[in-house]
């Protein structure tokens, strides 16, 4: 009969979890790994690879000018950390005994620590022998810091000590990995084409007082971007969609007008804005553009924004899926913008 083993999450509030943060000074540093299963440059003690997430990035956005998209709510942000499959039970006893070498502790309250996580995992307080009994039966899974979240406390956040899970089982604890958090991964690594647009004037230091400058860009130049993020441990994968919705424009200048005068431009069917300039149409208001009231004078200029909204969802195994919050990305045209003198006679 297989032996059953209790199973917990020890948050970095109790006993156990304090040991988790204090630094074993042992012979060997523990390779730590990323979000991506790429080490530091060390040996690896264990197969801490489990963690590893694939990425399936041929329909994101390149070329010259592409780049990551901001998000437009203020209250989020992809995962800073995350609890995923790290090691079978042989693998965790060998990174074991690199991070936690008795004979390497001091005396104290370093040493204590080290008994009481030998205790924990080795010798039966619950776990005995790293649960080498249920080789194939599990794993050991543990915290996964996100290597691009800037703040080190947030990156630390996931601090429950390394917990076993029965396969087919999925853990109760917060930011176990799944579908949405890959899809939240993916989201960081989204990339959208410059926004490209063409002018009518198209000389940048052609723009003139009190004729309306037309906007446009052509069909395509704005399709839909997607990346797609596997664990394949696991079983699971999510592909996160970003699909343009609208161009906003910004004069960069309170002495002008937008055309519409919300500013926003939508994206057409067939991923156009607006609508070419054409010879005989320069009395015509264009569908999107704007005109500008005064002039720049001399070598200054007006800095045009020209944002593309993108809207984001999502879609992963086992029918999950949903949106996340809208992204924005933005470039920025200098126009100068000057007088024409007429005579009337």
């Amino acid at each position: 009969m297989r032996r059953r083993v209790r199973r917990g999450v020890l948050a970095a509030g109790g006993a156990l979890g304090t040991l988790l943060i204090l630094t074993p000074v042992a012979r060997a540093e523990p390779t730590d790994m990323d979000a991506y299963g790429e080490s530091d440059g060390q040996d690896i003690a264990a197969g801490a690879g489990a963690t590893l997430i694939t990425w399936d990035e041929s329909r994101n956005g390149s070329g010259s000018g592409s780049g990551p998209v901001a998000t437009t709510a203020r209250n989020w942000s992809p995962p800073p950390c995350w609890y995923a499959p790290r090691w079978t039970p042989s693998e965790f006893g060998e990174w074991f005994e690199v991070a936690w070498d008795l004979d390497n502790f001091s005396a104290g309250h370093s040493g204590s620590a080290a008994v009481s996580m030998w205790n924990h995992y080795e010798r039966g307080e619950p776990y005995e022998d790293f649960n080498a009994e249920e080789e194939g039966n599990g794993m050991w899974w543990a915290a996964v810091q996100n290597p691009n979240e800037q703040d080190i406390l947030e990156r630390g956040a996931c601090s429950a000590i390394p917990f076993w899970v029965e396969d087919g089982e999925t853990p109760e604890v917060e930011n176990a990995i799944s579908p949405e958090i890959l899809a939240e991964l993916a989201y960081e690594r989204i990339r959208v084409p410059a926004t490209e647009v063409t002018l009518s004037p198209a000389d940048h230091s052609e723009q003139v007082v009190n004729l309306p400058t037309w906007i446009w860009a052509e069909n395509g130049d704005f399709s839909e971007v997607a990346v797609t993020a596997s664990l394949d441990i696991l079983g699971i994968s999510a592909t996160t969609t970003a699909r343009p919705t609208s161009l906003r424009i910004e004069a960069g200048t309170g002495d002008a007008d937008l055309h519409p005068g919300s500013g926003e431009c939508a994206v057409n069917a067939d991923g156009s804005v607006g609508e070419p300039y054409a010879d005989g149409r320069s009395g015509e208001t264009p569908p999107c553009g704007v005109t500008y009231h005064r002039a720049t004078h001399q070598a200054g200029s007006y800095p045009m924004s020209a944002s593309v909204t993108w809207e984001i969802s999502w879609e992963g195994s086992g029918g999950s899926g949903g949106t996340l919050p809208n992204a924005v990305f933005e470039t920025t045209h200098d126009l100068q913008v000057r007088e024409v003198q007429t005579i009337v006679r």
